[in-house]
């Protein structure tokens, strides 16, 4: 019996998983250093990549740990995902190395940490900066659906800023092919969080996971300027569609401009009258000056959905007027 073998007996469970870890991620390169997420069946790992000379975020997947559903729906449709999307506002993913025991995603660092740690610490943000973040994630969400994708766990926490104040979309573990052939494909699974599940999936009804993602990105763009839920994270689900029902309510105590809430009330409207693309890369919102931003000041040199385009004054008040 080798030496390694008695040692690999005599160490706990816990520790054995550990060293092995470090053993596969030390064979290509990766220095491993601390969680900075984790999940149900993931752990996220800060790491140094000597190859390349540069810090990275390992993505760790026990297939062990995990359920059928996961090994065979999520995990296929993650790796498809991130191997298909490239954007400037998707996080850039470096290498999959996969064991018998693990799957390892290494992906670019992103230094400045989740929309969600933004929130907790500012309470809320000005809108002029709201805006840019929903810009680029509107960006990376048109990306996707052209690519015949949904993400469909659009939440803050699943966005993350680079040492640029880029923002970077993550976490492709519920993604999923929504179109083929200019074709929807109806999801019937229920994904993501239940605070920024649109209507038509809690009722647990065959939904386009499309029209879902643009819900879900209104929950995120309300959180960002009031720094609370539009809803709640309410579990009961006939409780949270009873609050859905009534309708948005924008808090009087931030002031923000009329043409973002009417954006907002756009984006929570049902799913048939919901707005999407193009007119919701037109929303008179992306266009209009706000406080602390100089005329023409190059905002326009953020990276905007494909098809924005300043709409003439009439076209304005139509789309803005919608809701």
């Amino acid at each position: 019996m080798s030496a390694q073998t008695r040692l690999n007996e005599a160490l706990p469970e816990s520790q054995q998983r550990l060293s092995h870890q470090a053993t596969t991620l030390a064979t290509h390169g990766y220095i491993v250093g601390d969680v900075i997420g984790q999940g149900t069946y993931a752990v996220v790992k800060k790491a140094y990549w000597t190859k390349f000379k540069r810090t990275v975020a390992i993505k760790i997947m026990s297939k062990t740990n995990a359920g059928e559903t996961f090994l065979q729906k999520c995990l296929p449709r993650e790796l498809d995902a991130i191997r298909n999307l490239r954007h400037e506002n998707i996080i850039h993913y470096y290498e999959v190395i996969e064991t018998t025991m693990r799957v390892y995603i290494s992906m670019r660092y992103a230094e400045h940490g989740t929309l969600l740690s933004l929130i907790r610490k500012q309470g809320h943000l000005p809108e002029v900066r709201a805006r840019r973040y929903y810009r680029q994630l509107l960006a990376a969400l048109e990306y996707i659906h052209t690519a015949g994708y949904a993400h469909r766990d659009i939440k803050l926490e699943n966005m993350v800023l680079d040492g640029n104040d880029r923002l970077k979309l993550i976490d492709f573990g519920f993604a999923c092919r929504a179109r083929v052939a200019d074709v929807p494909v109806l999801s019937k699974t229920f994904c993501g969080s239940h605070a920024y599940a649109s209507p038509e999936l809690l009722r647990f009804k065959p939904y386009d996971p499309v029209h879902a993602d643009i819900w879900a990105s209104g929950v995120v763009l309300y959180s960002l300027l009031y720094g609370k839920l539009p809803f709640s994270n309410e579990k009961q689900v006939n409780l949270l569609l009873q609050k859905i029902n009534r309708g948005v309510i924008f808090p009087s105590n931030i002031t923000v401009t009329r043409e973002v809430q009417c954006l907002m009330k756009q984006l929570f409207l049902p799913v048939e009258k919901r707005i999407t693309w193009p007119e919701l890369g037109r929303s008179l919102w992306f266009f209009i000056e706000l406080e602390e931003e100089s005329p023409g000041q190059a905002e326009w040199s953020q990276p905007a959905p494909d098809g924005v385009a300043e709409p003439s004054a009439a076209k304005r008040s139509k789309l803005d007027n919608k809701a």
